[in-house]
């Protein structure tokens, strides 16, 4: 019985009558991890909807939160995929709805620090573990080994790629 043929396959199909000589194997590894991060970002922000957040919002409000004090907006960046521009874009509407307050740095004043309030505190601890059962439900295709052994992967190649925490 052939496997299961998915959408990479099939690129690396087309690469290979196109294009013989080119070795597309890291389209195997590559593409796979594309396609599955935005299909995860996409059920995120379904999941995330209803409680009026995207996944970027969250991930600053849960930094927020696991960190327990206030953060500069940099290093907030630093903890979430997206820009500079994103997190100030994430903190203006955070802001807004009251879920986050800046003040300023005391020990910087042309810095501002970030702070949860106590509504924001209250969203994330009831939305974390709604979003933590539907994460749970996704990795549900793999078994438990299967999903250790992915972790250990993944894992790997982020310590090689992004840099190390201060």
């Amino acid at each position: 019985m052939a496997a299961e043929r998915d959408a990479v396959d099939g690129i690396r199909a087309d690469w290979a009558a196109l294009r013989p000589e080119l070795d597309t194997a890291p389209i195997d590894v590559v593409g796979r991890i594309l396609r599955a991060a935005r299909f995860l970002q996409q059920a995120s922000e379904a999941w995330l909807a209803p409680a009026g957040l995207t996944r970027g919002e969250f991930d600053v409000l849960t930094q927020l939160r696991r960190a327990g004090h206030p953060l500069r907006p940099g290093d907030l960046t630093a903890g979430v995929v997206g820009s500079p521009a994103a997190t100030t874009k994430r903190l203006h509407k955070l802001t807004s709805a009251g879920l986050v307050v800046r003040a300023a740095d005391p020990a910087d004043g042309r810095a501002a620090l970030v702070e949860l309030t106590g509504a924001g505190a209250e969203l994330v601890d009831e939305v974390l573990p709604r979003q933590v059962d539907a994460e749970r439900e996704l990795v549900s295709v793999l078994d438990a080994d299967q999903r250790a052994q992915l972790a250990v992967l993944l894992r790997t190649a982020l310590l090689a790629w992004e840099p190390p925490e201060a």
